[in-house]
């Protein structure tokens, strides 16, 4: 018997792995490596003034594109992308080219950071995104540079129009990826007079809509690596100091009165300067908070940003936290005059109610599983204040009251005193002149 017959050969094949198991697992990998960013407005928010989420002159990226309302600004935006592009004509082609090739590359993780999935074709998608992008790098070099605009810029020679604009670009749905602006920025040729990175255009270009000084925050913090512009602005609204008292997790650090009644309580409220706005501080009887200038874009910004940190489980919800501190704050005319007064409050012109009702919307439908200034506001009800520092406190503000109150009741004693003096003066005068006569 031949020994060869006591073995058994067998013919082992490898298995491909099924095509949607390996889609799955690098649409997984995908997700880890490139975080979402980009994320439409969740519902609960578009309750109260849907439209501060939606762009009204200009569409960035994909969430509004091709929407009518917008599509006249598309001539514009080829119009800066052309000059952007042109700018060293022997080099034209070349840039192009390495721009789309460079996008192309870039294309899995710019999709990656949008959180709806959308069916536009590879080309257009990538077309979009050099448009949109080298039209928001020429802006910020025209903003920059003003011998780079030409005189018949709408954008730049209404107002109006350039309000609406920068209005635009700070909402969530209509961003593009910040790596696309450094990608394409890279890329391009720039004037001789640009000194500066995409990042510090930026700031410079949304300098009015960001609290504090500029140059401190960018030594502070490195903003080549925001996700977006909504988020570079987010990021100088941080407060300068994570040294915060962390809060017991009980009501009572929720439970915030008005500034009238800290005030009538005998804590101080007072502004000083600091490098954040969010820089609330609570030392030694005194709520010490940051001026916050009232602009036109306040509500918009506000508002996107409290989504964006919704949107975000890892983000600590700063603004939200600040919203929720001032919402409690102002409950009354009373509460924003006293603001005013002590320069917390700045630059508004309006009726007062309309301050109330901003911060009062700025909350609802909103949930803080976490508030920041917890464990201060916990450190403020808490506060060792006997009654005698209250009484002592009501009694010099009612002497002051008072005091008020008789002087000006002095003041009026003292000027009729004075005009019937006068009509006895004229009164003795008249009689002596006619006695003289007769």
């Amino acid at each position: 018997m031949d020994k060869s017959s006591d073995h058994v050969a067998l013919e082992i094949t490898q298995l491909e792995p099924p095509i949607n198991l390996t889609s799955s697992i690098k649409e997984k990998l995908e997700d880890i490596s490139f975080p979402c960013s980009i994320i439409p407005v969740p519902t609960r928010f578009l309750t109260q003034n849907a439209d501060a989420y939606v762009p009204n002159l200009i569409s960035i990226g994909p969430m509004h594109h091709g929407k009518a309302h917008v599509q006249h600004m598309e001539n514009h935006k080829w119009d800066y992308l052309n000059s952007l592009m042109t700018r060293n004509l022997g080099s034209y082609n070349s840039i192009i080219d390495s721009c789309v090739k460079a996008l192309r590359e870039l294309e899995p993780k710019i999709r990656a950071c949008y959180k709806t999935n959308f069916s536009i074709q590879s080309d257009e998608f990538l077309r979009m995104m050099l448009l949109d992008g080298g039209f928001i790098i020429e802006l910020f070099l025209r903003y920059s540079i003003k011998g780079l605009r030409k005189r018949d810029d709408p954008l730049f020679r209404s107002p109006e129009k350039f309000h609406t604009l920068r209005r635009d670009l700070i909402l969530l749905e209509n961003q593009v990826p910040f790596f696309v602006l450094r990608a394409i920025f890279r890329l391009v040729s720039l004037p001789k007079l640009c000194e500066k990175n995409v990042s510090e255009l930026s700031l410079r270009f949304f300098k009015n809509l960001i609290p504090g000084d500029v140059d401190l925050l960018q030594e502070k913090y490195n903003f080549e690596g925001s996700n977006h512009l909504l988020d570079l602005i987010w990021k100088c609204y941080i407060p300068s100091s994570s040294k915060v008292p962390l809060g017991k997790g009980s009501e009572f650090g929720r439970t915030i009165h008005s500034a009238s009644k800290l005030q009538e309580a005998g804590i101080k409220v007072r502004t000083i300067e600091a490098e954040s706005l969010l820089d609330v501080k609570f030392v030694q009887g005194s709520l010490i908070i940051p001026s916050l200038v009232i602009h036109n874009y306040m509500e918009v910004l506000f508002r996107n940003l409290i989504a964006m940190e919704h949107c975000h489980v890892e983000k600590t919800k700063h603004v939200t936290s600040y919203a929720y501190l001032m919402q409690g704050l102002i409950k009354s005319e009373l509460d924003v005059n006293l603001l005013f007064r002590r320069r917390i409050l700045l630059s508004y012109v309006g009726k007062k109610e309309e301050v109330i009702n901003v911060f009062k919307k700025l909350c609802e439908n909103v949930e803080l599983d976490k508030f920041y200034y917890e464990g201060m506001w916990e450190e403020i009800n808490g506060y060792g204040r006997t009654r005698w520092d209250v009484c002592c406190y009501k009694m010099k503000h009612n002497s002051r009251r008072i005091h008020c109150k008789y002087s000006g009741a002095v003041l009026g004693v003292a000027i009729l005193i004075f005009v019937l003096i006068c009509i006895l003066v004229s009164a003795l005068y008249l009689f002596i002149r006619r006695h003289n006569h007769s």
